[in-house]
């Protein structure tokens, strides 16, 4: 990447810049191209922090925030191992393997994320009293746990270098956390990490630094640590440069199956790339995959595993990198003893999942929080949110139906779908009429607490039922049939809240009686509508933080009335404040799929910036993961229409919805372990493909043959 010209200079009054000898572990940029890179320019103080969520690296297993390498004020280096909690349950921050001891003072300069190859790009020229810096970190996807930085700068002091040759210098160090894969019985558990550096300070030129960092999460006895030393030891081998070139293939292999661009709209497109890329970096495709709501580029909310890694990271990788879901549900598969009990300790049968989940998978819910007046309150969604039991079950549904792999939904991710389902059939109260309500609950919405027949959480839970009920007579286990016919018949005795006079669904028993406050009649979304109204009001009120009605239609619509998209999008869009970062991007796909496509771009952009513009002020302890997935969802669901139907889910369905200046919307993505690549027009539809493959476009069934034809 080419020196940064300091600000408020134009390019022609830039001072010039002496050429710099070129250190032996110098790495090369790949050429810039705004739709993949996210530059800061500078940086400001005030933002130093969302700066850092901005610019971390991960590989799926630990993320670096993105502090600068002299760790100065107003930074907080930190590193974050997925699944490694505390005594307290709490994600632990790790020290930051970056931070180097320089001498001098340098500005931030420029820095660029590249999203092409993962790597953090930092320029500072030297000059006006302040010293030159040249710096490329990155976590290696291909070598997940090894952080790799090379630094050229003239700030190195000479007494690290052991002499102008230099002399690697090796430190291990063993961070305590409670790691899901550790046992009382078994080896110490935390994360190891093992780092080299190695400085280099010959005369007359600016010293360079190499250093690698790996971790090591699990066991951290003495023959895990020799193991590290010995991987740590090949890496250094290697060298930055070949790893370089690893971490580029690797890259390129994920990308070719995630990739989406707007050809219209080069901004867009990198905000896209930018939330896509914090997906790939969140889950390991190894092992188990504990996915907290910031991913590893924050510490919000402890790092604890709930609905936004079920229901809105986990569609991506499924339909991406199958192995990254499979390892997202691994956490929850091991974790159904604990579900198990929490069911029987309420009462209930089958398997009840935690609203917030750690190591252990016990329920982790803070039980009271700080109101907008500074009282406390208690938080109710431990005990009332428990439409997580079947967002799980839809978690694995959504992996065996978008991959076509029967094999894990009759195997190991059967119990997900069938314990799940016990624990509805035993949770659902029956009243003297023979109907089926579920009592006491809080919906996706979260303003209105301890509320009856939730739309929402019925609905989905009607659909678990069914799908339980596919799964036994698929293949029964002992006694199982009669119990798949308990589960339909619950399932249709279930009250769903639809009036089919109105084509509405309640979003939950009275709320049509409440205050009718819209959101247009208090300011302009978004905004927290109990932060506006306080706290008791908004309960009292009709305003939404986010659709439960409208949630479900984007979850499950085959489950929903034909036709009642477009009426509960007219009644329930205007009382939705979108207090919650998950909004935007679900009203936004069922905006697009109810052809309403300038709303919904409007929907889409506002998703975009909520990160990248820090709209919610929270983006300091981390990006939210669950936005980024609705992006993807919005546009692959949405905009480009995708969804499946058939028998076993074996029909690919596209229906594009597609703005006239956009030109084309581009989606690489995975179905039924065929690679695709989509080009959606407003008036066609291109599908590459790699095998045969039938579809349905615009209601027209076809098989289309590699490597792919414009449709109709």
């Amino acid at each position: 990447m080419g020196m940064a010209e300091r600000p408020g200079l134009p390019a022609e009054e830039a001072p010039p810049v002496a050429p710099r000898p070129v250190a032996r572990d110098a790495l090369d940029p790949l050429p810039e191209d705004d739709r993949w890179q996210l530059v800061v320019a500078q940086g400001a103080p005030s933002r130093r922090r969302v700066e850092e969520s901005w610019l971390c690296v991960a590989d799926g297993r630990v993320g670096t925030r993105g502090s600068l390498e002299e760790d100065g004020p107003g930074t907080v280096a930190m590193v974050l191992v997925g699944g490694a909690y505390g005594p307290d349950q709490a994600l632990v921050p790790l020290p930051s393997w970056v931070p180097v001891d320089l001498d001098g003072t340098f500005e931030p300069g420029r820095r660029v994320l590249d999203l092409r190859d993962g790597t953090l790009w930092r320029d500072v020229p030297a000059g006006g009293g302040t010293a030159g810096l040249r710096s490329t970190r990155f976590a290696c996807l291909a070598r997940p746990g090894l952080g790799v930085l090379v630094l050229e700068a003239a700030g190195l002091p000479r007494d690290e270098s052991r002499g102008p040759t230099g002399r690697p210098t090796t430190e291990v160090v063993v961070h305590p956390a409670r790691h899901p894969a550790g046992h009382p019985a078994g080896p110490p558990t935390g994360v190891l990490e093992v780092r080299r550096s190695e400085v280099r300070s010959p005369a007359g030129a600016p010293g360079s630094l190499r250093r690698m960092a790996a971790h090591r999460v699990g066991d951290v006895g003495q023959p895990a640590r020799r193991q590290a030393e010995e991987d740590l030891g090949r890496a250094w081998q290697l060298g930055p440069r070949r790893l370089l070139g690893q971490q580029r293939r690797k890259w390129d292999g994920r990308w070719a199956t995630a990739d989406v661009e707007i050809s219209g709209d080069g901004d867009l497109t990198r905000a896209v790339r930018f939330a896509l890329f914090q997906l790939i970096c969140a889950a390991d495709d190894r092992g188990e995959a504990a996915v907290g709501p910031r991913g590893l580029t924050g510490e919000a909310y402890a790092g604890h595993v709930m609905w936004d890694a079920d229901v809105f990271v986990l569609p991506f990788l499924a339909a991406s990198h199958p192995p990254s879901a499979r390892a997202m549900l691994e956490y929850r598969i091991r974790r159904l003893p604990a579900a198990r009990r929490a069911a029987r300790a309420s009462g209930r049968n089958g398997a009840r999942f935690p609203w917030e989940s750690a190591a252990d998978g016990n329920d982790v819910t803070p039980s009271t929080g700080i109101d907008e007046t500074g009282r406390e309150v208690p938080i109710l969604s431990g005990p009332l949110e428990e439409h997580i039991t079947a967002d799980v079950a839809w978690a694995a549904w959504r992996l065996g139906a978008w991959g076509g792999d029967w094999g894990f939904l009759d195997g190991p991710g059967r119990a997900l779908v069938v314990d799940t389902a016990r624990y509805w059939a035993s949770r659902i109260r029956l009243d003297a009429r023979g109907r089926g309500h579920i009592d006491a609950v809080i919906g996706p919405d979260e303003y209105h607490e301890d509320v009856d027949d939730n739309a929402f959480t019925n609905n989905l839970a009607a659909w678990n039922l069914r799908r339980a009920a596919e799964l036994v007579r698929r293949r029964p286990g002992r006694g199982e049939q009669e119990e798949a016919c308990h589960w339909l018949e619950i399932a249709e005795r279930l009250v769903t809240g639809f009036d089919d006079r109105t084509s509405l669904y309640e979003q939950f028993a009275g709320f049509h009686r409440l205050e009718p406050v819209t959101a247009a009649s208090l300011g302009q979304v978004p905004f927290a509508g109990d932060l506006v109204l306080g706290r008791s009001r908004t309960g009292r009120s009709q305003l939404l933080k986010q659709a439960d009605v409208l949630m479900l239609h984007h979850m499950v619509p085959e489950a929903v009335a034909p036709g009642s998209l477009v009426p509960n999008l007219d009644h329930y869009l205007p009382r939705t404040c979108h207090g919650s970062t998950l909004s935007p991007s679900v009203h936004a796909a069922v905006l697009a799929r109810a052809g309403r496509i300038e709303e919904a771009r409007r929907m889409l952009e506002l998703a975009a910036r909520i990160d990248l513009d820090d709209l919610t002020a929270t983006t300091a302890s981390g990006l939210h993961l669950a936005n980024s997935g609705g992006i993807w969802q919005a546009l692959v669901h949405g905009f480009a229409g995708l969804g499946v139907d058939g028998p076993d889910d074996s029909e690919l369905t596209i229906d594009p919805r597609v703005p006239p200046d956009w030109g084309e919307l581009r989606v690489r993505l995975r179905w039924h372990r065929t690679n695709l690549a989509l080009r959606c027009t407003p008036s066609s539809v291109h599908v590459g493909t790699d095998r045969p493959l039938p579809v349905r476009v615009w209601g027209t069934r076809t098989v289309v043959e590699p490597p792919g034809r414009w449709l109709p």
